[in-house]
């Protein structure tokens, strides 16, 4: 993702470099639309290095407008799952210290078992 970002920016400082004598025009309201509203035409010049930069960052701040907030609930939904799974292990290291006191009491009540059982056996 990286080298791709480094390569459109290398390929936007080759599109200015190339691009810095030519001008490009911008019709802002066009003469039919004008007459119509009894106003002169507008356009814009500009140099076609300033055009190229311009469309570049237009471009990236509409990514970002437009890919921010699914970023945004993804890392929420991210930070949530996290917790969840923390959750889950802690529980999961409670619940296996549990088991593990319980087959420790288990053994010594087997051993409690067999003492009385061979204790009985000696008796009669």
């Amino acid at each position: 993702m990286k080298i791709i970002s480094i390569i459109s920016i290398l390929i936007l400082c080759g599109l200015l470099l190339m691009n810095y004598q030519d001008t490009a025009g911008i019709t802002l309201l066009s003469s039919k639309i004008a007459q119509f509203i009894h106003i002169p035409p507008k356009s814009i010049t500009l140099n076609m290095s300033v055009y190229t930069l311009l469309i570049f960052v237009l471009g990236q701040i509409s990514a970002i407008c437009f890919f921010a907030p699914l970023y945004l609930s993804l890392k929420e939904k991210y930070k949530a799952y996290k917790r969840e799974l923390e959750k889950d292990s802690i529980s999961n290291t409670t619940n296996e210290s549990k088991i593990a006191v319980l087959e420790n009491k288990i053994t010594v009540l087997e051993k409690a078992l067999d003492e009385a059982l061979k204790q009985q056996k000696k008796d009669n």
